[in-house]
């Protein structure tokens, strides 16, 4: 809805749209998600489908770019459509991608039928440990600081030990907190996914 609304018109254009012509973004939400929707019927018709996917890029490091309020009443009517179409075709996973702070927004994100969320930015400040005893029931992925994997064994031990009790249970999707950094070497990544897969190993018996 706002990812794909962003690329089409610009971020600054978009947020203004939002106040001076609320019936266009309306308008054009309603159509995208019909769109889609129409495609995914004739796509699950012949496949097997795990997981829906947004990308919607909503947030900046300091929060949000738009209120929880205007979520609610532009997105989250369209969400709910896509969440009941991936509750009919037994789709388990609905999830929504966007970087930055966006704890403001989980709330109505989960209203909204999407159960799982990410990447959790860390030096956007979050805390995936916090989050986890906020909203129980949503599947987090991410959350795993990617500069820290840049830094060394050492380094790398310490942040899953700042996240550790995230593998135990259900509902954590291990991840870094975006995409891989070119400043993390072959040896330290390597090293960090043996690392991380002992974790989940000790808690999975």
């Amino acid at each position: 809805m706002f990812g794909t609304l962003r690329d089409m018109m610009g971020c600054e254009e978009l947020l203004i749209t939002f106040y001076d012509d609320p019936d266009l973004i309306h308008d054009m939400m309603d159509y995208l998600t019909d769109f889609w929707l129409t495609i995914y019927e004739k796509v699950c018709k012949d496949v097997e489908v795990h997981s829906i996917h947004m990308w919607e890029d909503m947030s900046g490091k300091t929060g949000s770019l738009i209120s929880p309020q205007m979520v609610r009443e532009f997105m989250a009517p369209n969400y709910k459509k896509m969440s009941d179409f991936a509750k009919k075709h037994n789709i388990p996973i609905f999830a929504l991608d966007t970087d930055g702070n966006c704890e403001q927004l989980l709330p109505v994100f989960i209203e909204s039928g999407i159960n799982m969320v990410l990447p959790f930015e860390v030096a956007a400040g979050s805390d995936i440990v916090d989050y986890r005893k906020k909203f129980p029931t949503l599947c987090i992925c991410g959350g795993i600081d990617k500069m820290e994997i840049a830094k060394g064994p050492a380094a790398i031990d310490r942040e899953l030990d700042r996240i550790d009790s995230m593998f135990k249970g259900s509902g954590y999707w291990p991840s870094v907190d975006h995409l891989i950094h070119p400043e993390i070497s072959w040896e330290d990544f390597k090293y960090f996914v043996k690392e991380m897969k002992k974790r989940i190993d000790k808690y999975a018996k």
